[in-house]
């Protein structure tokens, strides 16, 4: 529970907003999070929902670069990339399972790319 300054009965951090915004990480206006528990003065990350904005006005602007700091992935953003693009590639059939064999990726991340695409076949 926060003991802090308060705005309009909510915790407020001068310069970032909800305290919850710093225990994320986020530092951009088009993150929004949302309180799920209903304590009005909770800043439990964990309470809290995280929607990333899609509006017409931000159509120009590249994707948000954001990791969830309360998912602890054993894998470098790089390796989250290889292992999307190497699963999409089994998926439909542009890599074979032998072209992985050869793809020189770390034995963690080959593990990982061949168990996501047994579960999505």
């Amino acid at each position: 529970m926060w003991d802090g300054q308060l705005k309009r009965g909510r915790p407020f951090l001068k310069g970032v907003g909800h305290p919850a915004r710093a225990l994320l990480n986020i530092n951009t206006p088009r993150i929004q999070i949302r309180n799920g528990c209903g304590y009005p003065l909770c800043i439990d990350p964990h309470h809290f929902h995280v929607i990333k904005e899609v509006s017409r006005k931000y159509d120009d602007l590249p994707p948000l670069d954001w990791n969830d700091p309360r998912i602890q992935s054993p894998f470098t953003p790089q390796e989250l990339e290889e292992i999307e693009f190497a699963v999409e590639a089994l998926l439909d059939g542009s890599m074979t399972r032998e072209e992985l064999d050869e793809f020189p990726p770390a034995p963690h991340v080959k593990e990982e790319i061949i168990r996501r695409r047994s579960t999505m076949s």
